[in-house]
């Protein structure tokens, strides 16, 4: 089945919000999950954001005027971001995903690297990547607070919130360890949520950034020195967003940050795994990623 692709408009907003709903449901819920969203609203908000954010391209597959699948490209430098990736229920299995991964792949062909966020529980898309030339890098837990859990957490004393006077301070902090421009991604979130910044003697030793949306506070992106700055971090964002659900994706690696968010009330969701096609591999300061690499 061949599919014709296109940049997203804001009429498709509704449309794409119904297939992330859709597509992210079902693949949670065959396979025992519990469903990432409560509500095609939260598609649609979801899709209203990606459009709004930029830098990135939003790609569509069309079968007979029929919008059938999306897949971003949030390019952020001379590395990028892919997903969310999602196929209308009714048209997986029908090659669709290959040809939005392909259109995006090509869209890529200035940047050195492509990484992408992928649940070890849906072997089928594992199978397309590998095909595609990407290879795993890290294992990723993905971990869910619920909002009903009791805190009792204090705020931080050297974590502040960003504001836009730090937008250079933070960004000259994170580019040469995260390996990307993402200036225009603190810009946002000082605009839509929350960025804290970990100080000691006055230097920069971590960021943490958190997007409210109406089902979960996604936490992430996170750059951090150590796992300890890190716990700082995380301990200050859940204090500051007490009753509130929350969601992260770290490194497994980081045991220690691990154990940590653990004690806080942090349960596994899934396993995942960081994929990259190209140069981009993990560097020894911790992590946290949002939803989708780069992505909103």
């Amino acid at each position: 089945m061949r599919a014709y692709i296109r940049n997203m408009a804001r009429t498709d907003i509704i449309q794409v919000g119904k297939i992330l709903y859709e597509a992210f449901n079902l693949g949670a819920s065959k396979h025992g999950y519990v469903p990432r969203m409560s509500s095609i609203q939260e598609g649609t908000s979801w899709a209203w954001a990606m459009l709004c954010h930029g830098p990135s391209e939003i790609l569509l597959a069309e079968v007979e005027n029929r919008i059938v699948g999306i897949c971003c490209l949030n390019p952020r430098g001379d590395h990028g971001g892919m997903g969310p990736l999602a196929i209308d229920p009714h048209f997986q299995g029908k090659g669709i995903a290959r040809e939005l991964m392909h259109a995006v792949i090509r869209r890529a062909e200035s940047l050195q690297s492509i990484r992408a966020l992928q649940e070890a529980f849906n072997p089928a898309s594992f199978s397309l990547l590998y095909s595609l030339d990407f290879v795993p890098v890290a294992t990723i837990l993905d971990l869910f607070l619920n909002g009903g859990v009791e805190r009792k957490l204090d705020l931080c004393s050297d974590v502040s919130e960003l504001t836009a006077k730090d937008l250079d301070a933070v960004s000259t902090y994170d580019t040469p360890r995260s390996r990307l421009d993402r200036r225009t991604d603190f810009s946002y979130y000082v605009k839509w949520g929350k960025v804290f910044i970990y100080r000691y003697q006055s230097q920069i030793r971590g960021f943490l950034a958190c997007l409210p949306g109406s089902g979960s506070v996604q936490f992430g992106p996170m750059v951090a020195e150590g796992e300890k700055e890190a716990e700082y971090l995380f301990r200050h964002a859940l204090a500051v967003f007490k009753e509130r659900s929350c969601r992260t994706c770290v490194m497994a690696r980081d045991s220690l940050l691990v154990k940590a968010l653990m004690r806080f009330g942090f349960k596994v969701y899934c396993i995942g795994i960081l994929v990259v096609r190209g140069s981009w591999r993990p560097s020894q300061y911790v992590e946290a990623f949002g939803r989708f690499p780069e992505g909103a």
